[in-house]
């Protein structure tokens, strides 16, 4: 007789977010069984959250202040009985056969502590920049190496022993959503913990981007807060958006951006631009012809200088990293507290 299969606990933090949730909820109790259950954690929500939640078979744990997407998927570890957690926010759609993915690849990989997924290929919301924004992220995602040197909380399992023995997300350095599940996932390979990156694991995102949420949001969630911990840390993975090509790209777009002002008072600055852009341009073929395949011309085009721009403000968010490091040593996680939507999740 076969042992019995794994208990899988879906978590679920959820801060006004009536948009998403029924989506969310209904492809996970769809995959749903004896040996799975759905927890959602409701962050104080000031909206109907709470409703939406109920009209599903899944626990909820109501908190009775704001406390965070790291302490509200905290207190959804704590309350689970699961054998694996498996994270997800309330904006993404698990597709179909992600929960039996999960189970399986923990039951036969004992060696495997933790693992992630990525975006889909076909984000919901078909405004320009969301759609760079989540095929970029997904195909980032795709060419990751299998073993991961990061953690993902919107789509990641972990073993329960695992996490706790880690000391779970930090919910006092990051309230807002951040890189609470890079810096979990940094302690994690710290104790030698093997993370999995599964490109078949997957989840359709349903977050709408706008060009100023993503500057916003890059900048002071994700660059800001990620060279703080690089900096405390002294340690930089080469793995996902931070390999060494990517690193050869951001410098690339920076020189482009030097061409372009100096073409203003010297006309034979274009050719070192045009030299600029057609490196950056092979650096990133790949991700460009992905964009082409999903959106023709205009998406490529649109998504290339989306791209430059990313790597223009995240080396700015570096600057500002390294002086408030420098201005305050202890200050990992403290970043400038700008609200760009009151969902949890990236």
């Amino acid at each position: 007789m076969g042992s019995d299969p794994l208990r899988i606990s879906a978590i679920v933090a959820a801060r006004n977010a009536t948009a998403t949730l029924p989506r969310c909820l209904d492809a996970l109790t769809r995959q749903g069984s004896d040996d799975v259950e759905v927890i959602v954690v409701d962050d104080f929500s000031t909206d109907d959250s709470r409703s939406v939640v109920a009209r599903y078979p899944v626990r909820l744990i109501a908190l009775a202040d704001h406390a965070g997407v790291a302490a509200a998927r905290n207190r959804g570890a704590e309350a689970a009985r699961g054998e694996v957690l498996f994270f997800l926010d309330a904006d993404v759609v698990l597709a179909p056969g992600g929960i039996d993915r999960v189970r399986d690849t923990m039951a036969t990989h004992p060696e495997i502590g933790a693992m992630i997924g990525s975006y889909d290929a076909a984000p919901d919301d078909q405004s320009l920049v969301s759609r760079f924004k989540n095929l970029a992220h997904h195909h980032f995602h795709q060419r990751g190496r299998t073993e991961a040197s990061t953690f993902w909380g919107a789509c990641g399992a972990i073993r329960r022993e695992v996490f706790f023995a880690a000391g779970g997300f930090d919910e006092k350095r990051f309230k807002l959503p951040s890189i609470e599940d890079v810096e979990l996932g940094s302690r994690l390979v710290d104790r030698g913990v093997r993370i999995m990156l599964d490109p078949e694991l997957q989840v359709k995102h349903l977050k709408k981007w706008t060009l100023a949420s993503l500057v916003i949001t890059d900048v002071t969630r994700r660059a800001i807060p990620w060279t703080l911990l690089w900096m405390e840390r002294r340690q930089l993975h080469s793995d996902l958006n931070f390999s060494w090509d990517q690193r050869l790209a951001a410098l690339v777009s920076a020189a482009m951006l030097l061409a372009l002002m100096l073409s203003v008072i010297n006309p034979s600055a274009l050719l070192l631009l045009a030299g600029m852009m057609l490196a950056a341009a092979l650096l990133n073929r790949d991700l460009f012809r992905l964009l082409y395949e999903q959106g023709g011309p205009r998406l490529a085009v649109a998504g290339f200088f989306l791209q430059q721009l990313y790597y223009l403000y995240s080396l700015v968010g570096l600057t500002v990293g390294i002086a408030i490091y420098f201005v305050q040593p202890s200050s990992t996680g403290t970043v400038p507290s700008h609200k760009t939507g009151e969902d949890i999740g990236g």
